[in-house]
């Protein structure tokens, strides 16, 4: 559902950009407007010009110059000189993606070096190298399966400090914010554990809503279907089913439309038809397997080891076959 930790806010802030550079060419129009309209009223009625006349026309080259300069600014300049988080970190990939494409690499940096300053260059300069090595840091990590959360993310964390140095925080913290929100459910003194009933958790549970209200973008918690879909997972292993049903429904009520409720309903049971189809094809499988066995070792024991192989794939297809026919 995250994932995307972040695709909802990635799409926002990029129509946010767009817009913002839309209305900068707006504004910027009408003074580009206004020196034509002094051009055509100069061509028509010469007067010699004064010091400040001088001055005025100086001022209105150096703006019209200016505004060349910011409408040739693309989305992704702009993203790479003041983003954060994943839109740098998108844009930062799709530099070097489209400049492998069009074998320009060496001159688009030096471009971006002209408008970049030199922190930011330097991350650009050096980005798919670092990635390169976090990766590979990441894979070579001896971080235990049964490690608690908060080892994994302080792992995590001291990855990407000894990678990107300061840079880490520029790119990484809206995520970062995410692992200790994370982190802050799995704690047995947080009051959403605690509760024992309904009522309890429900009120704990909009606390949490209301305390992460500037996160819920960047957390995907945005829309009402997130936030309910959430709030299941949060419930107390120690909630009676009674009190988690209750939970169930009177969130649906509050945040599920009808039809999201149906929806909803329809998924369920899908996941539970395909997770009963997957454990009855595992119990059959696990009786043929036994069959094969006892028959290698009693009616089949004459069978040489490439007949036997032969035997037993023709019964697995056989057995899927008829499994998966049915």
């Amino acid at each position: 559902m995250r994932l995307p930790l972040l695709l909802i806010s990635v799409a926002f802030i990029g129509s946010v950009y767009v817009f913002i550079i839309n209305e900068n060419k707006l504004n910027l129009d009408q003074p580009e407007k206004r020196v034509a309209l002094l051009s055509e009223s100069s061509a028509s009625t010469y007067q010699p010009k004064s010091h400040s006349a001088v001055k005025t026309a100086t001022v209105l080259s150096q703006t019209k110059d200016e505004i060349q300069v910011n409408t040739d600014m693309s989305e992704q300049d702009n993203l790479l000189l003041s983003a954060q988080g994943q839109h740098l970190m998108t844009a930062l990939t799709s530099f070097w993606q489209q400049c492998s494409r069009q074998h320009n690499c060496e001159d688009m940096l030096i471009r971006q070096q002209s408008i970049l300053d030199n922190r930011r260059y330097q991350l650009l300069l050096n980005y798919t190298e670092n990635q390169q090595e976090e990766l590979g840091l990441m894979g070579a990590s001896l971080t235990s399966q049964d490690a608690s959360l908060a080892d994994k993310i302080a792992n995590v964390k001291a990855i990407r400090e000894q990678v990107w140095g300061e840079d880490a925080a520029l790119l990484f913290q809206q995520q970062d914010d995410y692992y200790d929100y994370r982190l802050s459910l799995t704690d047995p003194d947080n009051k959403l554990n605690q509760t024992q009933n309904a009522d309890d958790f429900i009120y704990e549970y909009n606390q949490v809503l209301i305390e992460r209200t500037d996160d819920l973008d960047n957390f995907a918690l945005s829309s009402d279907t997130a936030k309910y879909e959430e709030a299941l997972k949060l419930i107390p292993a120690s909630m009676s089913d009674y009190e988690a049903e209750r939970i169930k429904n009177e969130l649906a009520a509050a945040y599920l439309t009808s039809h999201d409720q149906q929806a909803i309903a329809d998924r369920e049971k899908q996941l539970n038809q395909q997770t009963k189809k997957i454990t009855d094809y595992q119990q059959g499988l696990n009786i043929l397997e036994a069959t094969l066995a006892n028959e290698r070792a009693t009616t089949k024991q004459a069978l040489t080891d490439e007949d036997w192989l032969a035997y037993t794939a023709e019964r697995l297809y056989q057995y899927r076959l008829a499994f998966f026919s049915s």
